[in-house]
């Protein structure tokens, strides 16, 4: 634990530089804003200095200010930074396109939209003449059930054949079909 003198050295040294790095933490502001970076970083910071005192058996008297330590702690920060942006990159198609609700309140009101029942034999009657029976049945397992599909967009393979009793090949074969007779990659 250090104290609030050692702190305040740490902050007087550092403290710029952590809220540098946490404004160059990219990604979406609904995961992380820079106040969570900055605390994020404070915390690692922390972290750094338990790390490089275990390490070099020394208390934070003797390593403060030696050249090891600022190499250390400024590489344990920018790596930080590294993995959490990241992690925040491989969320954004999630959170592509979101808002925060606490600066929206409307949206907690809004209704998902969904396929409506209905839609779903006019779309397949669209496709019925370009399709095979069994093209129509996954298509049809598509749309209707978005477990079928993967964080990344893609028809989740495995399932459509498990749940469809075919193969795997087979599926995949017949996705590939489907999206070419529709122009749509699945």
């Amino acid at each position: 634990m250090i104290s609030a003198e050692q702190y305040d050295e740490i902050e007087d040294k550092y403290g710029k530089l952590i809220h540098k790095i946490s404004q160059w933490i990219s990604g979406d502001t609904a995961i992380a804003t820079h106040d969570d970076n900055v605390q994020d970083l404070w915390v690692a910071t922390m972290e750094a200095i338990q790390g490089f005192a275990k390490k070099e058996q020394m208390p934070f008297e003797e390593f403060w200010g030696s050249t090891a330590f600022d190499k250390y702690l400024k590489t344990c920060l920018w790596n930080h930074k590294n993995n959490k942006g990241a992690k925040i990159s491989k969320k954004m198609n999630l959170t592509k396109y979101t808002v925060s609700a606490n600066d929206n309140e409307e949206v907690l009101g809004l209704e998902a939209p969904k396929i409506a029942s209905d839609e779903v034999p006019v779309l397949l009657e669209e496709f019925a003449e370009l399709l095979c029976e069994d093209e129509q049945n996954v298509l049809n397992a598509i749309i209707t059930d978005p477990k079928y599909f993967k964080p990344s967009g893609k028809a989740n393979v495995a399932a459509l054949s498990r749940d469809l009793d075919i193969t795997w090949r087979e599926t995949k074969e017949l996705i590939a079909s489907i999206s070419k007779k529709i122009n749509n990659e699945l």
